[in-house]
C-alpha cells in the first residue's frame, strides 16, 4: 500500500476529513489531497513534501519514520521529458547560407540570341531610309534617324537585364529584413532569460533536528529591499529577531495569535536568525516566500542567509 492510501485509510478510520486535518496541521487542503494522490507534482518542493507528509502522519496517528520507511514507496516515476529536436533552429550562418543557396542564380551575360534578327531588321530599315531619303533628297537627315533608331533599340535589349538586377535587390532587402527580425527575437529572448535569472530564489541548505533544531535558508537573488514578516495563527507565538551573532537584538516580542503581522527590514544584514517558542503557530515569511519549520518541536529556530 502506498503512502497516500496509508494516509487516507488512517484519517478515514479516525472519522475524520480532509478539513479537520488541515485545521489541525495548518496545511492546506489541496496540499493534503495530492498527498492521498501520490501527485507530489503540486508541491512546492520536496523538503515541504517530507515535512508535509510527517505532519499528517502525526495527525492520523500513524508514525511518519514508519509512512516513509520503504523507499520503494518514495520513488516518484518520473514525468516524461519531452525530447527536444537536434538543431531546434538553424544558427544565423546557417540561415545565410540556406538564403544563398535559395537564391536563383544570376544569368550570365551572353550573346543576346535575337542579335542576327535584330542586325537583319535595322538593315533592311536602313535601307528603306535610304531609299527614302534618296528620294526625299534629304540625305542628311539619314544618319540622325539611324542614330535615333539605334539608341532605341539598344534600349530595348538591356532593358530585361535591368528588370532582372531590380528583382534581385528586392530579394536582398526581403532577406536583409528576414535577418534582422531574427536578430529582434535573440535578443529578446536573452532578455527575458537574464530577467529570470535575478528573480529571488530560496533553498534549504540545512534540515534542523534534535530538541532544539535549527533550519539553514539561503535567499538568493535578494535585491535591494530585503523585508522579514512575522505573524501568529491558532496561539500567540515568542519570537526573538537578530542578525546571526547577536540574538534579539533586530527584534524580541510576543506575537498574539491573529494579531497584524510585524514586518522588520533586514536588508543590511548577511544573515537573519529567527527563534520560535510556538513553532506550531508561527508564520515566518522573507520577500513574500514562506520560511517553513521541519519538524513538531515547539522551539526552533530558522536561520537565512542572504545573497544580493
Amino acid at each position: 500500500m502506498d503512502i497516500g492510501a496509508k494516509l487516507r485509510e488512517a484519517r478515514e478510520s479516525k472519522g475524520m476529513t480532509l478539513e479537520d486535518v488541515q485545521q489541525r496541521t495548518k496545511i492546506q487542503k489541496r496540499y493534503l489531497k495530492a498527498i492521498e494522490e501520490n501527485n507530489h507534482s503540486v508541491m512546492p518542493g520536496e523538503f515541504y513534501t517530507r515535512a508535509f507528509i510527517k505532519e499528517y502522519a502525526q495527525t492520523v496517528g500513524l508514525n511518519p519514520d514508519e509512512v516513509l520507511e520503504p523507499k520503494e514507496q518514495q520513488q516518484e516515476t518520473p514525468a516524461a521529458v519531452p525530447v527536444q529536436e537536434e538543431s531546434e533552429a538553424p544558427s544565423r550562418q546557417e540561415r545565410s547560407r540556406v538564403r544563398e543557396n535559395d537564391r536563383p542564380p544570376r544569368k550570365e551575360r551572353k550573346g543576346i540570341p535575337y542579335l542576327p534578327s535584330i542586325i537583319i531588321g535595322l538593315i533592311v530599315l536602313a535601307a528603306i531610309i535610304v531609299v527614302v531619303f534618296i528620294y526625299a533628297g534629304g540625305s542628311n537627315n539619314n544618319d540622325d534617324n539611324n542614330s535615333a533608331n539605334q539608341q532605341q533599340n539598344e534600349d530595348q535589349v538591356t532593358s530585361p537585364e535591368s528588370e532582372q538586377q531590380s528583382g534581385t535587390d528586392t530579394a536582398d532587402e526581403s532577406a536583409d529584413s528576414e535577418e534582422q527580425a531574427n536578430d529582434a527575437a535573440e535578443e529578446e529572448e536573452q532578455a527575458q532569460q537574464e530577467e529570470e535569472q535575478t528573480e529571488p530564489k530560496l533553498s534549504v541548505d540545512e534540515e534542523g533536528t534534535a530538541s532544539n533544531p535549527v533550519t539553514t535558508y539561503t535567499l538568493e537573488n535578494a535585491g535591494d529591499e530585503v523585508t522579514l514578516k512575522l505573524s501568529a495563527e491558532d496561539g500567540d507565538a515568542w519570537l526573538q529577531v537578530g542578525d546571526g551573532n547577536n540574538a534579539g537584538n533586530v527584534y524580541t516580542g510576543t506575537i498574539a495569535a491573529g494579531s497584524e503581522a510585524v514586518e522588520q527590514d533586514v536588508s543590511d544584514l548577511e544573515t537573519v536568525s529567527i527563534k520560535t517558542g510556538f513553532a506550531r503557530a508561527t508564520k515566518l515569511e522573507i520577500n513574500g516566500q514562506e520560511l517553513a519549520f521541519p519538524i513538531d518541536n515547539d522551539v526552533q529556530t530558522i536561520t537565512v542567509n542572504i545573497k544580493k
